[in-house]
């Protein structure tokens, strides 16, 4: 007796189309097979999988089986051609390898017979499945980016920290919309925070730290797993928690972005705020393998960045000798191109960084020191609250001008007035990098401007200057002392005369005020945030 096996097929669009269910499609090859004398040997079901591709999990097992040596059945029953493939190559290199190992595919509602008329007519049906299965894409993905542009969600899962919910139903169709998931928002939030400010004496955690520091601690993801390392690198780069988030931005077929006037803005309730989130944007360009050297991304390295040759002006990099016992502060420069780029300097590292520490203490930290300092800074708060008002508006209309010339762009490209050309992509391009640079800015206005520095008291001036030299001088957290010395120094130039050792004044009033507010040290930094206009030497 013959044996056949049953493949079956459904897409989870087509479902909602009203299209033949897996059980029927089964039930009626089953049908076929005994009236035919057949054997069923074999079922295989792809349930919501396309047939426009090959990438089909039980669709590959079942040719598989059908092309080992022992060939377990003689045949494959489907429903109709549409079942086994809506793509026309597939369908002919499929039929052409089945049959060159003893295998029949029979359709059991489409009985073309055999012979060469049989075969363009059913290449000719699986061209007209294929053009069917194209228009039918185009008419969901015009629903789809409709309903998204009323402020429903399509089918796809909510990001992390959201969670959707029955808006309305039209006939059978339930309408959904997105709402935050309380407890999945505080984790954002948190990632974010120890990302940016840490918690307590750590400092800012990197990526793979945060994703230790959870999963120690006993959170889970959505599907009650642990944390992995790409998930926290996508929660910290994702814009839908600060209410930016696009619908039809990727091309999920071709593995690709689709072209930015193709977005469909789908608006999102707000999980984190402004500053912190743009804080965190800074902090990976900085980490950045591509924006910034790997050395000093993950060095433990106190003036790594902030140590520069007074003769050149190039960075200082750590240089080991005698086998690693004694390390040193050398101008980079030197060290790559010799004498005849730069005479440099070359310090014992331990020097360096004693002096650099006991600089801070001694003229920026001692209590008496401090309180001048900040009394200074506070007097001229209402000054600088204007400044910071004036600056605010003044980016702000640039964004503003910025985002309306973005969409008269768009405007014209979608009405056909102008083209999408190289050119105007990448002028289109520069526009939204301004805009983002822009957001970055007004946070970091914002961030500064909710700082609480009129009410900065002694008693939290003189903690402050404690705490962080008990920080500077713990050995068994560098990564802290490094962040906090990023944070209140801007420079640190050697050469053979002298060390000069500049910081922002407001910096040092930011992070004063930050303790203040919060009754721990939280270090954060901006160094493009820095002039030398207000520093100190």
């Amino acid at each position: 007796m013959k044996k056949a096996a049953i493949y079956a097929r459904v897409s989870t669009g087509k479902q909602a189309a009203g299209e033949l269910s897996l059980p029927d499609q089964i039930r009626q090859c089953v049908k076929f097979a005994e009236a035919k004398g057949y054997e069923i040997a074999a079922e295989f079901v792809d349930a919501g999988v396309s047939a426009r591709t090959d990438k089909r999990p039980e669709f590959q097992r079942m040719i598989n089986m059908a092309c080992a040596p022992h060939r377990p059945f003689d045949a494959i029953l489907v429903h109709s051609q549409s079942r086994f493939a809506r793509n026309t190559k597939d369908l002919l290199v499929y039929k052409e390898k089945l049959e060159a190992n003893g295998v029949s595919l029979l359709s059991i509602t489409q009985d073309l017979g055999e012979g060469e008329t049989a075969d363009v007519l059913r290449t000719m049906v699986g061209a007209l499945d294929e053009y069917q299965s194209k228009e039918t894409a185009k008419h969901v993905a015009r629903s789809m980016i409709e309903n998204a542009r009323q402020g429903y969600w399509n089918g796809a899962r909510a990001p992390f920290g959201y969670r959707t919910y029955a808006a309305e139903t039209r006939g059978a169709r339930i309408k959904k919309k997105i709402e935050i998931d309380p407890q999945e928002a505080e984790t954002v939030n948190r990632i974010f925070r120890l990302y940016v400010f840490g918690e307590c004496e750590t400092g800012p955690l990197g990526v793979k730290q945060i994703t230790t520091t959870l999963n120690g601690q006993g959170f889970k993801t959505r599907d009650e797993k642990l944390f992995r390392v790409q998930f926290i690198d996508s929660v910290l780069r994702n814009t839908a928690y600060v209410g930016e988030h696009y619908f039809n931005r990727n091309d999920s077929r071709r593995g690709k972005q689709r072209p930015r006037e193709e977005w469909v803005p789908f608006p999102m309730p707000r999980i984190v705020e402004d500053s912190l989130f743009y804080a965190a944007q800074e902090k990976l360009d900085r980490q950045h393998p591509l924006k910034t050297p790997p050395r000093i991304v993950r060095s433990d390295v106190l003036l790594t960045a902030v140590a520069k040759c007074g003769e050149c002006g190039a960075p200082m990099r750590k240089l080991s000798g005698k086998s690693g016992t004694y390390h040193y502060y050398r101008c980079s420069k030197k060290f790559e191109s010799g004498k005849a780029a730069c005479k440099g300097v070359s310090v014992p590292m331990d020097e360096l960084d004693e002096i650099v520490l006991g600089a801070l203490e001694d003229s920026v930290l001692k209590p008496k020191r401090l309180r001048k300092m900040t009394e200074a800074l506070v007097s001229r708060a209402s000054e600088r609250n204007e400044a910071f008002a004036a600056r605010r508006g003044q980016l702000d209309g640039e964004r503003r001008q910025a985002k309306r010339q973005v969409s008269e762009l768009y405007r014209l490209v979608g009405t056909g007035e102008m083209s999408m050309d190289a050119t105007l992509s990448a002028h289109v391009k520069g526009l939204q990098e301004k805009v983002e640079t822009l957001n970055r800015q007004i946070a970091h206005l914002d961030r500064e401007r909710s700082l609480p520095v009129e009410n900065i008291g002694a008693e939290a001036v003189e903690g402050f200057g404690k705490a962080v030299s008990a920080a500077l001088r713990n050995p068994d957290n560098r990564a802290f002392a490094r962040a906090y010395v990023q944070a209140l120094i801007s420079d640190v130039t050697v050469s053979d005369r002298e060390v000069r050792i500049s910081g922002p004044k407001a910096a040092l009033l930011h992070q004063t005020a930050m303790f203040a507010a919060k009754g721990e040290l939280v270090p954060s930094f901006a160094q493009e945030w820095r002039t030398r206009r207000d520093s100190n030497s």
